[in-house]
């Protein structure tokens, strides 16, 4: 079910919606005769059910793209601040090097 949530998160709903139409206009004539002896209410279920998916998609889809965004925010961070602290080690002193070193070392 791995490609199923994949599908939900990085397919757009819109690609969602353009395939139902496609899988309705190739198989056009069985959906519609379906269509007009099916009861009103069953029809909008349907229809319903189909909007109601479309929502489900665009959020999940949203929420997909959301938290792609946040982790690259997140990694550009812990680059920056990488850089800023090999920067300050590289700047020290030999002297002041060893004393903040020998803080985190073993004799």
């Amino acid at each position: 079910m791995d490609w199923l949530s994949y599908a939900f998160n990085f397919v757009p709903w819109w690609a969602w919606v353009a395939g139902g139409v496609v899988l309705v206009a190739v198989f056009w004539q069985p959906v519609f005769a379906f269509w007009v002896a099916a009861p009103k209410w069953l029809r909008t279920t349907i229809v319903s059910a189909g909007a109601l998916l479309a929502v489900y998609v665009a959020g999940r889809n949203k929420g997909s793209k959301d938290e792609r965004d946040r982790r690259a925010k997140a990694d550009a961070r812990a680059v920056q601040t990488r850089k800023e602290t090999d920067d300050e080690v590289r700047n020290l002193p030999a002297d002041n090097l060893d004393r903040r070193l020998g803080r985190w070392m073993r004799d």
